[in-house]
């Protein structure tokens, strides 16, 4: 299968051995990390300094045991251990796959709880969050979501439980096409409860937020859970992406009203019933954004209190 390299992605090996490393080199090992020619550098683990890779931008800067993009093109199934290492990685971060392969993560039960979300990119990786040894998640990928997908387990984004997964044969269009740094909303969350980073799903077709609250029925409380709040506050979308507002049942009235007056849903309550199985559908409402920018809105009766939202239409970075 061709390897093409490319001339101008080149990331060189940031970390030192020891530490960590040590638990990893025994995995890479016995993996094949791009670029056949590469040897061992005597320091247990394998060198890539002159290896081609995909542009990752900072997302493996910040703690991860990162050792090069593995290899694994030419598998029908690839499995990613989730709490591996010190119980806060993802063994291999970084693996290359051809189309139609199964990308299985399976729990080690270390650490607590652990999910996969997507961060950005195209493929839409989205696990339950659990504590489970046993447990499973599982995508086939396709060429749908050829490129560079970046994901993390979100509790622990922040002290480097991140991977990335790459689809398809060639290295060079491989590149974080648009802008993920963070956002700078002024005083704008400076009363909302649950901003804590912006969400990146980038090149989606549509993407869902909740009115109300984080949603869903909650069986032992037998309630339904709702809150005033917009359940992912802060949102990145690449232009042409719908994004769709659900008011979640007994939520009481909301709505969704764009600041500079572009976009306006009606005040609204959903009814709860009893349980789920009898619940009506959900209202719904929902705009295609397409302008690069921010675009801030607000629920009209609770905006003061801290229910706020904002869409980020990313730049291309080419």
């Amino acid at each position: 299968m061709s390897r093409t390299p490319s001339t101008s992605r080149r990331r060189a090996l940031a970390l030192a051995a020891g530490g960590t490393l040590g638990a990893l080199a025994g995995c890479l090992g016995s993996l094949d990390p791009i670029g056949g020619g590469n040897t061992d550098s005597g320091d247990g683990f394998t060198d890539t300094t002159d290896v081609p890779e995909p542009e990752y931008g900072h997302w493996f800067d910040g703690g991860t045991d990162y050792a090069g993009t593995v290899d694994r093109r030419g598998e029908d199934e690839v499995v990613i251990p989730v709490g591996d290492g010190d119980g806060f990685r993802f063994d291999p971060a970084a693996v290359w796959v051809d189309y139609d392969t199964t990308v299985r993560w399976e729990w080690t039960g270390e650490s607590g709880v652990h999910d996969v979300v997507t961060y950005d990119g195209p493929a839409a990786i989205e696990s339950e969050l659990t504590d489970e040894a046993t447990h499973e998640y599982a995508v086939t990928l396709t060429e749908a979501d050829e490129g560079v997908t970046r994901y993390s387990c979100r509790p622990h984004q922040t002290i480097g439980e991140q991977g990335a997964i790459v689809v398809g044969p060639e290295i060079e269009s491989y590149v974080t096409e648009y802008d993920t740094t963070p956002v700078d909303y002024g005083d704008w969350f400076a009363r909302t409860p649950n901003v804590s980073e912006t969400a990146n799903p980038l090149r989606r077709d549509a993407v869902s937020v909740r009115v109300g609250g984080p949603g869903g029925y909650d069986p032992e409380a037998e309630e339904w859970e709702t809150a005033p709040v917009y359940d992912t506050p802060a949102l990145r979308v690449t232009p042409g992406t719908t994004v769709r507002w659900r008011w979640v049942p007994g939520a009481g009235e909301h709505s969704v009203v764009a600041e500079d007056g572009s976009f306006e849903s009606d005040l609204v309550a959903v009814e709860a019933a009893d349980s789920p199985e009898y619940q009506e559908d959900e209202h719904t409402f929902e705009r295609v954004f397409e302008d690069p920018g921010i675009h801030e809105y607000a629920c009209e009766r609770h905006r003061d209190d801290g229910m706020r939202g904002a869409v980020v239409v990313a730049e291309s970075r080419h």
